[in-house]
């Protein structure tokens, strides 16, 4: 394998940059789910780079550390941590929703983002009802400006997406320069 991994490290020194894509604005993307790679490309044309997520099943909540209590097997363990910590919208109570809030709020802070964006699938009525208490929450509480859109399962109204980024975008820029 050695002369592999030797030959990919020649490539890597030779190889040269891509250019930079001119990002203009850092966001977070929460909501329901993503399952379509276009939607997050049509973010990173209109200008946003995404630099978190928080889906239901994204890329952070599957990076916790699972603990074994005594006396438990390896798969009741599993189970019980994602009954108990499941971020989905579909968990109502006060301290699920607080902690849904918490860990966007947190996932800006740490990556610096400038907004967050929540999206919905058409017909999710939890992450319906969660997108605009949390929107309301980030932006008037917590003083993160969101953008909350609802998307049909397939990109179909990509017009009127791009120009809903755009403007929040621009509106991101603006407030940057303001500051």
């Amino acid at each position: 394998i050695l002369p592999y991994l030797k030959e990919t490290l020649a490539e890597i020194k030779k190889r040269k940059p891509e250019p930079e894509f001119p990002f203009r604005a850092r966001v977070v993307v929460a909501g329901s789910e993503i399952d379509d790679p276009e939607f997050t490309k049509l973010l990173e044309t209109c200008g946003a780079m995404v630099v978190a997520d928080r889906y239901c099943f994204g890329s952070f909540p599957s990076r916790e550390r699972i603990e074994i209590q005594d006396g438990e097997t390896a798969f009741d363990a599993i189970c019980r941590h994602y009954l108990h910590w499941n971020q989905c919208a579909r968990f109502m109570e006060g301290a699920k929703i607080d902690q849904r809030h918490a860990e966007v709020k947190r996932l800006v802070d740490e990556f610096h983002a400038d907004g967050v964006i929540y999206e919905n699938m058409k017909f999710c009525e939890f992450w319906s009802y969660e997108k605009v208490l949390a929107s309301h929450i980030l932006t008037e509480e917590m003083g993160v400006p969101c953008c909350t859109i609802e998307k049909e399962y397939a990109l179909g109204s990509i017009g009127q997406l791009r120009t809903r980024f755009q403007a929040f975008v621009e509106s991101l820029e603006i407030k940057k320069i303001n500051s």
